[in-house]
């Protein structure tokens, strides 16, 4: 779960936002936040882009109690597909650093379950804009 708690919206494609996720693998893994620069765009032929980075802003310093993390740039792109009405298809790039001091096993046991709830998450948001 994670949730936006800074936003400001520069444009209408363009935002700010501080995300924070709980702590996870039963307290093993510290409250993350991330600060990132993120665009969305919608298509003509359908298709939806959203894109962000890490980024430093002033209203969003480090928090006690988060440890800070780092969103290489990444993105994801809903293609319509066609003569499939109401289907999409996903790609999407991510490159996360969780930051702290946690070992790769740790890591890489924790990593695929948050991976399955973003995309719980992106199919429901997805569904929301029709």
């Amino acid at each position: 779960m994670s949730l936006c708690l800074f936003n400001n919206t520069y444009d209408n494609d363009v935002s700010i936002c501080r995300t924070v996720t709980p702590s996870a693998a039963m307290g093993i893994i510290s409250p993350r936040d991330f600060v990132d620069v993120i665009s969305v765009k919608r298509y003509e032929d359908g298709t939806v882009s959203s894109n962000a980075t890490n980024v430093s802003h002033p209203n969003s310093p480090p928090q006690p109690g988060y440890v800070r993390g780092f969103n290489h740039p990444c993105g994801c792109f809903c293609v319509p597909v066609p003569g499939e009405p109401g289907k999409m298809q996903l790609f999407s790039f991510f490159q996360t650093d969780l930051g702290g001091l946690l070992p790769r096993s740790v890591v890489d046991s924790f990593f695929p379950t948050s991976m399955v709830e973003f995309y719980s998450n992106l199919t429901k948001a997805v569904k929301s804009l029709k």
